[in-house]
């Protein structure tokens, strides 16, 4: 994947942050403070795969299995139940969700919570289970597998523990239904697959909306912003739609892999004039910031993003975190 990304980037013209938008930080007085996220001891090597508010990350090491941060503060969580253990999502009490593995394969939900990991109830019928988002009330969504080799979404509310429910919009037509998220406000972005995605999106009273977007390359979910890279006219862009499927904005600079906020901050790498790679920060679209640079695409991942200024991305081989501030 990571190769035909950089192919696709390969493609994109070259661009760099122009004086406007220098102008524009200075005219703030905001500036970004880069950090690091620490792998335990004994790992050299590790990623991050989650942010949340209050300074939260998860994510994973080389043999400490599963990891969260607190302001920047390594916690082994492990293998959970002595299986290898993957994280996929934090919300902001710290409570982390992922799944299980055995034998190489799919196994368990499972959350971290209240000091400890408990496996998912699976649905009735289905082989595995994955957890893959959970937002502040404590909702987490996943997909289940089963027999038919169909994956439906699966859903564990926070109002009613130990209960899941799973939904496919026409069990007739799709064979894989996953989360792209959840929000804030318990609706869930929905990619229902044929022999091309459909996105839906779901309400909190359990109706459903189908929405057009024109591309099957969505990346984020959050606060009703959904962000992801279409292409067009021999051009590739990258977009935010509203709930309706209706283009919002456009970046003003093609960026692989978006990661949006709950107000207007998108984050995403793009590719630099000396033909290098960077990630960087948009504000309503437009190029406000680069984080950092790399010369080779394997270089940089794909960054996570909280709603209180912190992103992290893998750089190298460090974690790196970066925290915006702004002055009186």
């Amino acid at each position: 994947m990571k190769a035909v990304l950089a192919a696709m980037l390969a493609l994109v013209p070259m661009l760099t942050a122009t004086a406007g938008t220098a102008a524009a930080r200075e005219a703030t007085s905001c500036t970004w403070t880069r950090g690091t996220l620490p792998p335990p001891a004994g790992d050299d090597r590790g990623y991050v795969s989650a942010a949340a508010y209050g300074g939260w990350f998860a994510g994973s090491a080389s043999s400490a299995g599963a990891i969260r941060w607190h302001d920047g503060v390594a916690e082994v969580l492990g293998h959970a139940f002595g299986q290898q253990t993957e994280l996929t999502d934090i919300n902001s009490s710290g409570t982390a969700v992922g799944m299980t593995y055995k034998d190489s394969f799919e196994d368990n939900a499972v959350v971290y919570r209240d000091g400890r990991f408990s496996v998912l109830p699976r649905p009735p019928g289905r082989r595995s289970a994955r957890a893959l988002g959970v937002n502040d009330a404590g909702d987490i969504v996943g997909t289940a597998l089963g027999l038919g080799d169909n994956f439906d979404l699966t859903i564990w509310p926070a109002s009613a523990p130990g209960t899941v429910v799973t939904i496919n919009p026409d069990p007739t037509v799709y064979g894989y239904v996953s989360p792209v998220d959840i929000d804030e406000q318990g609706r869930i972005l929905i990619r229902a697959e044929t022999s091309t995605p459909d996105f839906f999106v779901r309400y909190p009273d359990g109706t459903m909306t189908k929405i057009a977007l024109g591309t099957d390359m969505v990346d984020s979910f959050r606060n009703g912003r959904i962000a992801g890279v279409k292409y067009e006219n021999e051009r590739l862009t990258t977009v935010e739609w509203d709930l309706t499927g209706a283009v919002v904005r456009e970046l003003s600079t093609w960026a692989n892999a978006p990661a949006v906020d709950s107000g207007t901050r998108t984050t995403g790498i793009y590719r630099t004039a000396d033909r290098g790679y960077a990630l960087g920060v948009w504000e309503s679209g437009v190029l406000t910031d680069t984080l950092a640079t790399v010369a080779d695409f394997n270089d940089i991942d794909g960054p996570v993003i909280a709603d209180d200024g912190m992103i992290a991305a893998m750089v190298g081989t460090e974690l790196a975190t970066f925290r915006h501030s702004c002055s009186a």
